[in-house]
């Protein structure tokens, strides 16, 4: 298994026991803070660190205790956040998720997000989907019976289409349940049946659906300047999308690219209706 001792955030309570027992709290992190650094033009391992280990912190209902959710919801934060803020991320997502009446297991996926400049941050990202993949294979050995839902932020988007795609190059026939696209930060057409993660979005999960929002300001001009192209999170896709593809236009619903996940002023009560 690709677990690892990690030092324990405060990350709320921790939940065991039944699937009502994760009401109001949320459980833990699988991190890979710490693994990659960026150099002047490089991304590396640093030292003990390699393609698909990752640790934990907290509780990891399932994995470090013996509760046996139905479902286990993975969030993966967005680009430019530390530490501190992708624990307010997480937590926001929590309350988000607890106030649209979703009582399941939650945990974060947290990872080098702010590192390095843009381009090594995307390779962050890109690194950190086969470190994902092995968390997903290494839960599902331990409960097959739990549904796993990954949810993507930003820049996490990335980290997540990646690791379809991680299961797809390999041959696994991994899948998990539903991946949520919360304002992507990747391509528009990468999503298309002809695109980079067509294929594996199509064969790797049950249902994929992007939220987008029309005048997201990060994704509609630092993400379009940095990349020469247009976000999935800002345009919804372009080209034919696979069949277990939706989107969902949430412009009047999200104030900004930094509330998508949070309570009040994102799209979370949209994306809860949606998994019932």
């Amino acid at each position: 298994m690709g677990t690892g001792a990690a030092t324990t955030v405060g990350l709320g309570a921790a939940a065991t026991g039944t699937a009502g027992a994760f009401e109001g709290s949320y459980a833990g992190r699988i991190t890979t803070r710490g693994h990659l650094s960026a150099g002047l033009f490089s991304v590396d391992y640093t030292p003990r660190h390699d393609r698909t280990d990752y640790e934990t912190s907290g509780t990891i209902p399932g994995l470090t205790d013996d509760a046996s959710p139905s479902e286990l919801v993975v969030f993966v934060h967005r680009y430019d956040k530390g530490l501190t803020g992708a624990l307010e991320s997480l937590r926001g997502f929590n309350d988000a998720l607890r106030s649209a009446g979703y009582d399941e297991a939650l945990i974060g996926y947290d990872w080098d997000a702010d590192e390095g400049r843009w381009g090594q941050t995307v390779t962050i990202a890109d690194w950190n989907a086969d470190k994902l993949g092995t968390f997903v294979r290494d839960y599902e050995d331990e409960r097959p019976d739990t549904d796993i839902r990954l949810v993507a932020h930003g820049g996490g988007a990335k980290t997540v289409a990646e690791c379809l795609e991680f299961f797809m190059d390999r041959g696994y026939d991994t899948t998990v349940e539903s991946v949520d696209f919360l304002g992507g930060a990747i391509d528009n057409d990468s999503v298309a049946t002809d695109g980079q993660y067509g294929q594996a979005i199509a064969d790797h999960c049950d249902t994929c659906r992007n939220y987008y929002k029309t005048d997201d300001d990060f994704l509609g001009w630092t993400y379009a300047w940095k990349e020469w192209d247009k976000a999935v999170g800002d345009t919804g896709a372009e080209g034919e999308p696979p069949d277990n593809y939706e989107e969902y236009d949430v412009t009047d619903d999200v104030s900004d690219h930094d509330s998508f996940p949070l309570p009040d002023d994102g799209c979370v009560p949209t994306v809860v209706d949606n998994w019932s």
